[in-house]
């Protein structure tokens, strides 16, 4: 299998990254008062990377997540509610994932993005992360249950594993397929 294509392991190391990377700048900001923005910016940054990310293992164009990106950036400043954007962010996950990235059907895909983007942003206010610590385990807790949408809802890198069948044993099957359809008739 393609190691760029394992999107649970790959999932699960991404949202590591982004806590890892989310405690030293939270700590540098928390006490400012450029914590909301920052909050804000760290992660649409963390959403955007991740869109793109999506886009690649698809292999879809990086400019059909832009438009969906560029309105969630435009709520980054236009307004105050943390909630509110955490919420659009939310939504907007779900518009690159079931929308753009991986298209299944409509209830399916409804399915799916209320048990894993809902349940995953649910879980981590559940849990009210109050400092860039906790925060930092929120995010990684909301890629790892992220992670179990790839399990669930997609069959990605599939196609991929071929276990390599010998030359009798194709020649095998095609006599018991001409074999089965001699006996039908």
């Amino acid at each position: 299998m393609n190691n760029s294509r394992q999107p649970v392991r790959t999932t699960i190391f991404y949202g590591l990254i982004c806590a890892l990377m989310f405690i030293p700048l939270g700590m540098f900001f928390e006490r400012t008062a450029l914590w909301p923005v920052f909050f804000r910016v760290t992660i649409f940054a963390f959403l955007a990377a991740y869109a793109f990310i999506l886009a690649n293992w698809t292999n879809k164009r990086r400019i059909s997540v832009i438009f969906p990106l560029l309105f969630l950036f435009l709520f980054i400043f236009g307004q105050s509610s943390t909630a509110a954007f955490l919420l659009l962010c939310l939504g907007m996950l779900s518009w690159i994932r079931s929308g753009v990235c991986f298209q299944n059907a409509f209830p399916k895909s409804l399915g799916g993005e209320i048990l894993f983007s809902i349940g995953g942003g649910a879980l981590v206010a559940y849990f009210s992360p109050y400092s860039t610590v906790t925060w930092a385990l929120g995010i990684w807790m909301f890629f790892l249950v992220q992670s179990l949408y790839f399990i669930v809802m997609t069959d990605i890198g599939q196609d991929e594993e071929h276990i390599p069948v010998d030359a009798f044993e194709q020649a095998r099957i095609r006599a018991s397929g001409i074999l089965k359809q001699a006996s039908e008739r």
